[in-house]
């Protein structure tokens, strides 16, 4: 069947792809358009409710020349560069649920399109949680989460995404499924390939299933507020937390207008707030609630407040989400994150805000991540040249664009360092999908 056909999706072609790949697809455009990406609507949207089911229909849309645009729950459908048509849609919702959950060895295996909150209701019924704060909590996939590679704050204490996942079952662009990494925590067998996949925004291959490395809930929670003047005093107080032995599960710094959407707080925001999660046994906590105050009142806090769990859980909900979260919608908000040494947060943040004034930031200091928001309205239309982009050469900052409205066009383009390997990206792509059928062009360097 010609590409051009497939392109012209009247129906009889859409049956001949159903009977090929056992799974009856969305046409209509009505039917198609929830699932959109950055507002293009596909031509198909197929829905597997299993592994294999995808397995043969990637088979069949990769044998007819077409782009398959993997999408979970659509949390991150605004990431740039922006498609300019969307042949086929693989929806990952119906791949769910928890498959097997082995308490005594603190893993999990699940289905990647159950959400995340799913996930952590069935785990903390046994005690445990998988440590991740990412944004969108209450609506984003597994997959999708593990797609983007969005590492929350706790990271700090729990290691990053890659840290925590343990095996993978995937499916390749020719239709083969593929079992990487283990089932349990001690393993050096092979290759550790699963940490591809994590961060790859589905450029590699649909993600079934993923086992996870989980963890104890804390028998206690609290959280120390400090308000600062400057930026720098706030980093300094995070830096020192985190080379001590209270060992806090995340840190936290935002800025006065990121922090006004924390509503635990009570509008009652400083220029610069710091947020320090403790948690363990009940004298443990109140030993770092203690210990961690002395060393914020000693670096210039001029306020301290002490959130009990109660109102901890309930500030942490926001938290997650100043992160590029729902409380800055992708279609209106120029969204991006910016890696460095965590002793460079407070000069990032002088950085993004001259370049960006009306920015919101927030900023993971103990990991050297800022995430910056910026209304579509407010930002240059050429965002990353000039200053900042000669500041990431030199400093070696990394900047990665998490969402770009349309209003944006083509001018989001994230300045890559001299000495990205482009070259390694390419390979291992040309290796892992050789036919490029894996939403081509979108990773990095137009990869």
């Amino acid at each position: 069947m010609p590409r051009n056909e497939l392109r012209a999706l009247n129906l009889p072609i859409a049956d001949e792809l159903a009977k090929r790949s056992g799974s009856k697809p969305r046409v209509r455009p009505l039917e198609c358009q929830p699932y959109a990406v950055a507002g293009i609507i596909p031509k198909l949207v197929f829905s597997p409710r299993s592994l294999g089911e995808a397995s043969k229909i990637v088979a069949t849309i990769a044998s007819e020349g077409a782009a398959i645009v993997i999408r979970g729950a659509g949390t991150k459908q605004w990431r740039p560069p922006h498609p300019y048509e969307v042949d086929v849609v693989l929806d990952a919702t119906r791949c769910s649920g928890v498959i097997d959950h082995t308490p005594a060895d603190l893993t999990v295996t699940v289905a990647t399109g159950t959400t995340f909150a799913e996930l952590q209701d069935v785990l903390r019924a046994h005690g445990q949680f998988f440590p991740n704060d990412p944004p969108f909590a209450a609506e984003t996939s597994v997959g999708g989460m593990l797609s983007a590679g969005l590492s929350g704050a706790l990271r700090q204490r729990y290691g990053g995404l890659r840290d925590n996942v343990l095996g993978m079952r995937v499916c390749l662009s020719d239709g083969s499924i593929a079992f990487t990494g283990s089932r349990v925590v001690k393993s050096v067998a092979g290759y550790d390939i699963p940490k591809l996949f994590v961060g790859a925004r589905g450029t590699l291959g649909f993600i079934g299933q993923v086992t996870l490395k989980v963890a104890p809930l804390p028998r206690e929670q609290c959280g120390v507020v400090g308000s600062f003047a400057r930026a720098e005093d706030a980093s300094d107080a995070a830096q020192r937390l985190a080379s001590s032995p209270l060992f806090p599960m995340a840190t936290t710094l935002h800025d006065h207008a990121a922090a006004r959407h924390v509503r635990a707080l009570g509008g009652q925001t400083s220029e610069w707030t710091l947020i320090v999660r403790c948690g363990g046994s009940r004298s443990s906590v109140s030993r770092q609630v203690d210990e961690v105050s002395s060393v914020l009142r000693a670096s210039g806090a001029s306020t301290l407040d002490v959130l009990d769990a109660d109102r901890l859980h309930f500030a942490w909900s926001d938290i997650a989400e100043l992160a590029g979260g729902e409380i800055y919608p992708g279609s209106q908000h120029l969204i991006f994150a910016m890696a460095c040494l965590p002793t460079q947060v407070p000069a990032v943040l002088s950085a993004v805000s001259e370049t960006f004034p009306q920015a919101q930031c927030t900023a993971h200091p103990a990991s050297g991540v800022v995430y910056a928001h910026v209304a579509a309205d407010s930002g240059p239309r050429d965002p990353f040249a000039g200053q900042l982009e000669r500041l990431c050469a030199q400093e070696r900052w990394m900047l990665r664009v998490l969402a770009a409205p349309q209003s944006f066009g083509s001018n989001v383009r994230a300045p890559l360092p001299a000495d990205a390997p482009v070259a390694l990206w390419r390979s291992v792509k040309a290796s892992l999908d050789p036919s490029g059928t894996f939403d081509p062009g979108r990773f990095l360097a137009g990869i």
